[in-house]
């Protein structure tokens, strides 16, 4: 036993060894291809156009490629890279847009394993059953369908074993990069890195997961209509550890199962309609959101009813950053180029040095010509010229800096509009955002519930 606890663990090191090794390989690459491309830029060996975006290209899917073999936390941050229009350049971020969360599972001996080390006993005497398949396997957990032995049907969520090491390895190589690179010109990538951060040791505690669950839900349920339409699992705290996680499992489809939907009998646009206002409702009236409404995240259940799952990446925005997007929001819709930057500063976002700058980024952005058009409407044009015009504005921001909470934001208004795209690209922005711009931009702050008592005692 105790020569195959150390075999084990020696495995461990030298995987860990080699991952430190590609990325710090990864991190060597970036350098040179940066001073190449610098080099270029000022004539000294120039490269064309062509080469240019291959180069990086290469090095793009050299990412993607580490990113899919290691999992950890590379997926995240290269997702989370993908997103930076403004800042990387438009070969790398399309590369790193194929990045998917989902990944091969871990054997059923690691995952019952970890069970073991959570419950302090044999899986078998807390649960009648456990599927050896998993229902979802992703960067930081898989997830197995299992029943209680008195009889509740679960869904169990599973932490890798030594994920988190991996994560602190990935963040280490990331804070060593911003170290390196710190000469180049993006004064909020330490922004980016913390919040992150943050965010992956979030996904990393189960505890914290099921209260996040319970919260939103209730936040939610305070819509009785749009409740109507929802769902979340039930967590079964029994159960559940800070590396197991145990919810009640939902029969349904994928919310972009076309056949599936079609068999429930519900309009697939009806529910992106009710799907993307519950997403709005936590992000700008409750301030404290889901950041990953991606279709596997959403299941439509027998009844016709959207259940929202995987609470593990979530955010709280501050009081002041919340009210300060509620007025971003209100700009964008009326386009208002004064609250548009007026709102940049309230969030503390930008700073007076600024202001102009923002109110001409504002005109662009609400040119008529591309304003409120549907996603079916987006895809029939060639952005190229208003987007350079738009990065050309953004890059001369002197004190821009994401706020606490909108890297996690920012992401989830993406995946959320990408959610529109792929199953209704024929409704208009205002359709969705229109209505919420009074209802939700007006009266209080809403203040989060009381955590409850079952969750309590998990804290």
């Amino acid at each position: 036993m105790r020569h195959a606890m150390r075999r084990g663990s020696e495995t461990s090191l030298r995987a860990l060894a080699l991952r430190v090794a590609v990325l710090l390989g990864l991190i060597a690459r970036a350098a040179l291809l940066y001073a190449r491309l610098r080099l270029a830029s000022r004539g000294v060996r120039p490269l064309a156009a062509a080469d240019r975006e291959a180069q990086l290209r290469i090095f793009a899917a050299r990412f993607v490629s580490a990113a899919t073999r290691f999992r950890g936390g590379l997926i995240k941050l290269g997702q989370v890279a993908s997103l930076r229009l403004e800042v990387l350049p438009e070969a790398i971020t399309r590369e790193l847009a194929r990045l998917q969360d989902r990944v091969a599972p871990h054997p059923f001996a690691e995952i019952t394993a970890r069970i073991e080390r959570e419950y302090g006993v044999p899986w078998a005497e807390r649960l009648a059953d456990l599927a050896r398949e998993p229902i979802a396997a992703a960067s930081l957990g898989q997830v197995h369908e299992a029943r209680a032995r008195d009889g509740r049907r679960l869904a169990l969520k599973v932490l890798y074993p030594g994920i988190e090491r991996s994560v602190s390895v990935d963040l280490a190589m990331a804070k060593l990069a911003l170290w390196l690179f710190d000469f180049v010109a993006v004064p909020d990538l330490r922004d980016v890195y913390r919040q992150l951060r943050a965010s992956l040791r979030g996904e990393m505690d189960y505890l914290r997961e099921g209260r996040a669950a319970e919260e939103i839900a209730h936040n939610l349920a305070r819509d009785a209509a749009l409740w109507s339409h929802l769902r979340v699992p039930r967590i079964h705290w029994d159960l559940t550890t800070r590396r197991v996680l145990a919810m009640e499992f939902i029969d349904g489809v994928k919310i972009n199962d076309a056949d599936g939907v079609a068999r429930q009998g519900v309009a697939r646009e009806e529910l992106v309609a009710w799907a993307s206002r519950a997403f709005l409702h936590m992000m700008f009236r409750d301030g404290f959101f889901h950041c990953d409404p991606h279709p596997g995240n959403l299941i439509v259940d027998r009844a016709g009813r959207i259940a929202i799952i995987d609470f593990g990446m979530n955010e709280r925005l501050a009081p002041g950053v919340l009210a300060a997007l509620r007025d971003h929001l209100r700009a964008s819709v009326l386009r208002d180029r004064e609250l548009f930057a007026t709102s940049l500063v309230a969030a503390g976002a930008i700073d007076a040095r600024d202001v102009e700058i923002a109110r001409e980024i504002a005109e662009l952005a609400f040119d008529p010509a591309l304003y409120n058009l549907t996603p079916q409407e987006v895809a029939g044009l060639d952005f190229t010229q208003h987007f350079w015009r738009l990065r050309g504005q953004m890059v001369r921001l002197r004190s821009f800096r994401l706020p606490p909470g909108v890297v996690m934001w920012s992401r989830a208004i993406s995946i959320l509009y990408g959610l529109v795209v792929e199953l209704a690209p024929g409704i208009r922005p205002l359709e969705l955002f229109g209505p919420y711009v009074m209802e939700f931009l007006q009266g209080p702050l809403a203040v989060s519930p009381p955590p409850s008592a079952r969750a309590a005692e998990h804290r």
